[in-house]
Parts: structure tokens; sequence; C-alpha cells
């Protein structure tokens, strides 16, 4: 409400400008002030301090002017409701906020910046629980729900994106996986800080395995042709190793004064060691020890590697580390996957496709982490023969 006198000038001329007809804007200011239209103009113009303003009793006009030279501003238009925008269901407020500013009409309080699950029925509008852990649209419209809180990495080896996510839904407690829907189709895992990631891009998509057997990218790879580099024919590196897995050694950079044991009946080795079949009218074992005790852990690791790009599980078998006991020796203890073998040795294949330690304890091993790469040269190897 505006009043006349010289003092009033800049809340008069406010008043007049919510009307965007100069004709309007004129004919309030004159409901107020009786002054001659110069005075008008200078009001319009800014209102020049100079001029004294006296009220003057104008009589009711359109604007509702009153005798003591105040004036009511326009009434304002209420909002419509908004209407179910999708039909009867569930919304996020941002969005709907984001919508009911878009169709200038109100859906309860709804806010850019709300975090709450609005119902809309037959055009009434509720509101609904806060998602602490934010909203989600739904597949369908009018579908939206609270987003379920992120799940914490469970995977022991690699999942692909979407089998993960089904898990996710049967565990006691729901969650789901922060790196979805982006990367359903990708091999999943944990960092080593515990937290999810992308292990492997799969362009082809993702292949899920059996409970218990990690996923892998679908892949045109064959178990005879792995991906793996090739390698030339070559004699025996050492009596007692198939001549695949020789070769394989020898494309490593394994030399022969490096192999410590193939077939072997010691007590301590517990038949890890004892002969798996024979070649040529030669006997063999699918596993070999390496020396390693003149490699720093940085060259141990590395030969690891090379080891798994040539078809070997390996590990490095550390003194009272990942549960190899302190009072036996140090050494490289490797399966080649591509060959018939004892029980013992495919479990322990098994086992390093999981992450595992090969060991009874079967715990997770902490030296070295097999890429993704080298776990997928390891398991088409072993599928030549059993299923991973």
């Amino acid at each position: 409400m505006i009043s006349s006198g010289h003092g009033n000038c800049p809340r008069l001329a406010a008043a007049a400008s919510r009307f965007r007809s100069p004709l309007r804007r004129a004919r309030t200011i004159a409901a107020v002030c009786s002054a001659q239209l110069a005075l008008l103009v200078a009001v319009l113009a800014g209102c020049d301090p100079a001029v004294d303003v006296h009220g003057a009793d104008a009589g009711p006009t359109e604007d509702a002017a009153r005798a003591d030279g105040s004036v009511d501003a326009p009434a304002a238009t209420p909002s419509p409701v908004c209407p179910c925008f999708d039909g009867s269901g569930t919304y996020c407020e941002v969005d709907v906020a984001a919508r009911a500013t878009a169709a200038g009409c109100v859906a309860l309080d709804a806010s850019l910046g709300g975090d709450r699950l609005l119902t809309c029925d037959g055009g009434t509008w509720t509101a609904g629980d806060r998602c602490a852990d934010g909203c989600a649209g739904g597949e369908l419209e009018a579908s939206a729900a609270c987003e379920l809180p992120s799940c914490d990495c469970f995977v022991r080896a690699s999942w692909c994106g979407a089998s993960a996510a089904r898990h996710a839904l049967t565990l006691d407690a729901p969650c789901r996986i922060p790196l979805l829907p982006e990367h359903d189709q990708d091999l999943l895992g944990c960092d080593a800080s515990g937290h999810w990631t992308v292990l492997e891009a799969c362009p082809l998509g993702c292949a899920e395995a059996p409970t218990g057997t990690p996923d892998a990218c679908v892949s045109d790879r064959t178990p005879e042709d792995p991906g793996w580099d090739a390698c030339p024919r070559r004699p025996l590196l050492a009596w007692g190793l198939h001549p695949e897995a020789s070769d394989r050694l020898r494309c490593a950079g394994v030399t022969a004064d490096r192999v410590t044991q193939t077939i072997g009946r010691a007590a301590a080795s517990a038949g890890y060691h004892a002969e798996d079949g024979t070649v040529d009218g030669e006997p063999y074992c699918a596993a070999v020890d390496l020396r390693a005790r003149d490699l720093s852990e940085s060259e141990i690791r590395a030969l690891l590697d090379r080891l798994g790009h040539n078809g070997f599980a390996a590990w490095y078998r550390k003194p009272g580390y990942d549960g190899w006991p302190s009072s036996q020796a140090a050494h490289i203890h490797a399966v080649f996957a591509g060959v018939p073998m004892k029980s013992q040795l495919r479990g322990q294949v098994q086992d390093f496709l999981l992450g595992l330690d090969g060991l009874v304890s079967h715990a997770t091993y902490r030296f070295w982490r097999a890429p993704a790469a080298v776990r997928d040269i390891v398991r088409l190897l072993f599928s030549r023969h059993y299923t991973p």
C-alpha cells in the first residue's frame, strides 16, 4: 500500500511499475496525487525530490484508491495446483519442483533441493519419506522410489556388473552397486581400499559364470589360443615338465637353473608334485617350483605376471606370509593350467582365479593380484579339460 507525499514518491513509482501499460501507471498515480501532468511525468522519470507532492481526494478508481492517498497493489492470482504429470503414482520431489516451475503450477512446497518421495493421486499431492540415499525415477512413468544404500564391495575376483546388481538385491540388507547401470556389461571388483572399481571394460559384453567362478569379458579367444604371445617349441627345460609348460616357462624368462622341482614325492609336497600323466611316454607334473631367493619382491611380482600371461597359476611362497609357514623355504609355486592334472592342482587353479592363496586355508592372496587379462588366459587354458 502506497501513500501520497514527497517522501513516498519512490514507493509510489514502485507500485505504478507493477502495470505494464503507461496509462494504468498514470491512473494509479493520479488516484493518489493531485499534481499536474508535469508532476506525473517527473514521477515516471524517477520522482524529482525538488517537486512537492500534496495529497488530494481523488475519489474511488478501478485501482481501489483511497481518500487518504493510498492504494492497494493488485491482488496476485494464486497458481493452480499441478496435475499428476505422468498419471497417479510416485515422483521425486526435485523432478516435481522442476516441472512445476516450468508449468507455472504448485505441488505442495516441492523444492529443487528436496529429497522427499511425493505421491500424486487424482491431482492430490502428498509428501512421503525422505530419501537418505537419493531418489530415482523408475522404468515406468510415475514409479519413482528412494535409492537403496550403496553396497560394500563383496567381489572376491571379478563379477559382471548386471550379475552383481542382482546378487545385491538378494542380500539380507538389499543394496545397490554404485557403478551401475553405466557398467552393467563390464567386469567389476574391489580395489586395494575395498572400493568398487571397473577391473576391465568389456566391449563385447560380459559372460556370467556359475556362482563361485569369476566372470569374464566375452571374447573371441579360444582355449587353444587364449590371447597369449606365440612361443616356439624347444627341448624340455627340465625333466618332469609337460612340453607345452616347458616352452611357456622359457617364454616367461625362466631358465633351467631356476627350476627346483617338477615331479617329486617328498612328504612336504603332500602329493602336489606327484605325476599327473605322460606325453610321448614321458611323465610330467603340471606343478613346478622355482627358486626366488636371488630376486627382489618387485622382480618376483614381475615374474608372477609373466608366468600368468603364459598360462600359469602362480604364487610366491614367502615364509610367514599369505599362509606359508615361516619355517618353510621361500619359492614360487606355479601350475600350468592347460594340461590334465590331479584334483589338488585343479583346486589350486580355481583358487588362483578367485584371488586366493592355493593353500588349505583358501585365504585371500595379498602379495600379488593377477590382472583380469592373466585370469582370462588361465581360465581359458583350464577350460580345455575342466570347468573353471
